[in-house]
């Protein structure tokens, strides 16, 4: 085996602080002691559910298509005959699948792109499942996950493919899109109807469910184009809105004239007035109190200073039910999770239902998979600090608590014997995690502890060896 050099550089010890919380527009990022749960749970459920689940393409659909909207929510109601029923919708029986899965909060989509809500929602102008099925379905999903003390997450989208204004905001310069939706001054006006109903359903989700853990925002881009924090200036996210503002209006929630001198709040300051030790991530427009990374890009570079979550979703085709799944492997999810840990980051991973409610049973059994796997080893992953050295891309990685460090030996690393580098603490004994088998090692002239004779068999995807030592492991780093 070829020795393991660490420069300074590459094995920094990491802090077990995160990097300094900022303030953006007013709001703070939460502190570190609210963010603990987050950090300490690294495995979460992403539910992609809608309108979009009868079509079997995914939750894009509707924009991919270029479909006249009329026609599109017809599959919401029961005159079309195949249409989003949710007959079978069981929330207990989805949490039960994530907790199996060994996942610990879910989000689910209570509104996507299209617009359509899943909640009783009391705006005008809402299509929601209380007209179409006469049922709440955020109202079931949250009372599921509050019974089995599942942590909480409703995911909202700002935008809504149901307005024209939405390419438009100014009614001056239509960006390109699927519709065929041109410039025209009355847009202006639409767009100002659309972010008034996302006040009004942000309110109500923030008011009429108890306490929320994390609201996961999407879509804060305009006419699909640039950034979130770029169109800030619309839907103004942070804690207070503009009263001189192009698209402001009677609504929303005022704050006292204590603090605001009657200003009316923003989306941000408006979740924290209902919802104060509530999580965010950043797509409003707002910093956010975490990071998303999305995609199915392998996960490189050191550990993050920030909190910070890797998005996917197990079906490769899409985020919402398709009728031709193409799923991820077992060993892919594990990889991706270990990955994320060992830089100090979550994975939160995509089921996606049929229109009836029921997530398809290859998902299912794929996440079986994973949670055997976490029965083993999920004690190097859980309540873990990634650390005290920076991973290497698809050879190994660490994670630590108290007095213990994890060793996650991944498949790219060749070879049954390991070199761990040089920390000044002793060592009292070493397993390996999954069969809970002490191990052998040598304690070198140089400090550094040599573990041989590695099982890479048992559990290939990460080898995970434990090292105990009898002193608390502690950042160097001032």
């Amino acid at each position: 085996m070829k020795k393991l050099f660490f420069s300074f550089i590459t094995i920094l010890i990491f802090n077990t602080c995160y990097a300094q919380r900022l303030t953006n527009m007013g709001i703070s990022q939460q502190p570190d002691s609210v963010m603990q749960w987050f950090k300490d749970a690294k495995f979460g459920m992403f539910i992609h559910w809608g309108v979009y689940s009868v079509y079997g393409q995914g939750e894009w659909y509707l924009y991919n298509k270029g479909l006249n909207y009329k026609d599109y929510i017809k599959a919401a109601y029961p005159e079309n005959g195949n249409y989003f029923d949710a007959d079978q919708y069981n929330p207990a029986k989805w949490v039960k699948i994530a907790k199996d899965a060994g996942m610990k909060y879910m989000v689910l989509t209570t509104r996507h792109h299209d617009g359509f809500c899943l909640f009783d929602s009391r705006f005008p102008n809402s299509i929601n499942t209380q007209q179409t099925l006469g049922k709440d379905l955020v109202r079931e999903y949250v009372d599921a996950c509050r019974k089995a003390h599942m942590r909480i997450g409703l995911y909202y989208s700002v935008l809504s493919w149901r307005y024209p204004g939405y390419f438009d905001v100014t009614g001056t310069d239509a960006k390109p899109n699927h519709f065929g939706i041109k410039t025209a001054a009355w847009h202006k006006q639409n767009a100002l109807v659309m972010k008034e109903e996302d006040y009004s359903e942000i309110q109500q989700l923030m008011t009429q469910y108890g306490q929320i853990d994390d609201i996961w925002w999407d879509g804060g881009w305009l006419g699909l184009q640039g950034t979130d924090s770029g169109a800030a200036y619309f839907w103004e996210p942070g804690k207070y809105r503009n009263p001189k503002n192009e698209w402001a209006g009677d609504y929303g929630v005022k704050a006292t004239a204590a603090d605001a001198h009657g200003l009316y709040l923003g989306i941000m300051g408006m979740v924290r007035k209902y919802q104060p030790y509530i999580i965010a991530n950043s797509r409003s427009g707002w910093i956010g109190d975490y990071v998303n990374e999305e995609g199915f890009a392998e996960i490189k570079g050191p550990i993050h200073r920030e909190y910070w979550e890797k998005d996917m979703t197990l079906d490769k085709n899409a985020w919402g039910y398709t009728f031709k799944q193409n799923l991820l492997t077992a060993g892919q999810v594990i990889n991706y999770l270990v990955n994320a840990v060992v830089r100090n980051g979550n994975l939160i991973l995509n089921v996606g239902p049929d229109q009836h409610g029921v997530i398809p049973e290859g998902q299912k059994e794929l996440l079986k998979q994973v949670g055997a796997w976490l029965h083993h080893e999920g004690e190097s992953i859980y309540g873990t600090t990634a650390g005290p050295w920076n991973p290497v891309v698809g050879r190994y990685g660490f994670t630590y608590k108290d007095n213990r460090i994890f060793i996650h030996v991944l498949p790219g690393y060749q070879g049954t014997t390991f070199k761990f580098p040089e920390i000044n603490n002793r060592v009292t004994a070493c397993y390996d995690v999954y069969n809970k088998k002490r191990m052998p090692y040598q304690i070198n002239a140089d400090k550094t502890v040599t573990i041989r004779n590695i099982n890479r068999k048992e559990s290939l995807n990460d080898t995970v060896i434990e090292l105990v030592f009898k002193n608390k492991i502690r950042s160097h780093i001032k």
